[in-house]
């Protein structure tokens, strides 16, 4: 090896690699704090407007952004009755289909349902990196008013980020309960810390395990920038929402693919609540998005939920 390689070796490893590092380091550093001014805070009331006129008003939101699907819009359901409202919040990259099953199943009790779309699901996939966190929960207002204003009491289920959208719903506004199912507290890949950095230097990522049985309804590829806002919303999770005034029920699966299920039943433990319950789903078949009807486990996690509702809003069926 001649000494002109090893010059080049060294100053490569001694002034141009440090540089390299240094600025990753920057960029790492100022994608964790960008975006965290934005606070959450409790919904603009909405009393007065009818809960008609509430989902009229999510449905020409979801038309505007190029939503063509039926099963990708908010679906309303009322009840027999005002005794219940249910309010649907689905997954990152998902729609309102996957929590359609649920709203079905809770409809049959006579419990009024409404399965929101969050900004950006259910049209094209790069629209996802054009909407915050705080974008996604705002949306949820025309849910949870629809429901507030003809129910007596309102519930609030979560799917994966819908179930870190939930908590917040449930700490900032008035419901009787919050449901997390596989909520998104720590994702398993490695490489979901580095979202930050990564976002940078790639906007779409292709999924390598999707099931195109369901193309359409979720997307097949991860848009990059919204996925540091799920980021930046596990983020805001963990740090600001800990004491709670709601009940509060955990439905986790063990060998959940996505999440660290270890992760979650800590931030569990450690959160204040008026009163918690976890339910555990164990078995090697155990999926992610636990509403699907692939999800063999489907209807012991919607008796669950629906006896959890049923004990806690005191409403004999």
């Amino acid at each position: 090896m001649s000494i002109y390689t090893n010059k080049k070796k060294t100053i490569f490893r001694w002034f141009v690699l440090p540089w390299i590092i240094g600025f990753l380091l920057i960029i790492l550093v100022l994608g964790l704090v960008t975006g965290m001014g934005e606070k959450l805070e409790p919904f603009v009331a909405l009393d007065n407007v009818s809960s008609d006129e509430l989902y009229q008003l999510d449905l020409k939101r979801s038309y505007a952004e190029g939503v063509k699907l039926d099963e990708n819009l908010p679906l309303y359901t009322k009840g027999n009755d005002k005794s219940v409202g249910i309010l649907l919040i689905h997954g990152f990259t998902g729609s309102p289909y996957e929590m359609h099953e649920l709203s079905a199943y809770l409809n049959k009790f006579g419990y009024s349902t409404y399965s929101v779309r969050l900004p950006g699901s259910g049209t094209a996939p790069e629209n996802l990196n054009e909407f915050s966190y705080a974008d996604w929960y705002e949306s949820l207002k025309f849910g949870y008013y629809a429901l507030k204003n003809s129910s007596d009491q309102v519930f609030v289920v979560g799917q994966s980020l819908g179930g870190l959208l939930a908590s917040a719903v449930g700490y900032y506004n008035e419901v009787s309960g919050i449901i997390m199912l596989n909520p998104a507290i720590k994702i398993k890949d490695w490489r979901f810390r580095f979202i930050p950095l990564i976002k940078f230097f790639n906007n779409i990522s292709k999924k390598s395990d999707f099931d195109a049985n369901y193309a359409g309804y979720f997307y097949d590829v991860w848009p990059m920038k919204g996925m540091y806002q799920l980021y930046l919303t596990q983020k805001y999770v963990k740090k600001n929402l800990y004491d709670y005034d709601s009940p509060i029920f955990l439905v986790q699966a063990k060998e959940d693919e996505v999440v660290d299920y270890r992760g979650v039943l800590r931030y569990f433990k450690n959160i204040k609540a008026k009163d918690k319950k976890k339910f555990l789903v164990e078995g090697k078949e155990d999926m992610h998005v636990l509403t699907l009807s692939k999800n063999s486990k489907q209807q012991l996690v919607f008796n669950a939920i629906s006896n959890w509702i049923k004990e806690k809003s005191n409403v004999r069926q």
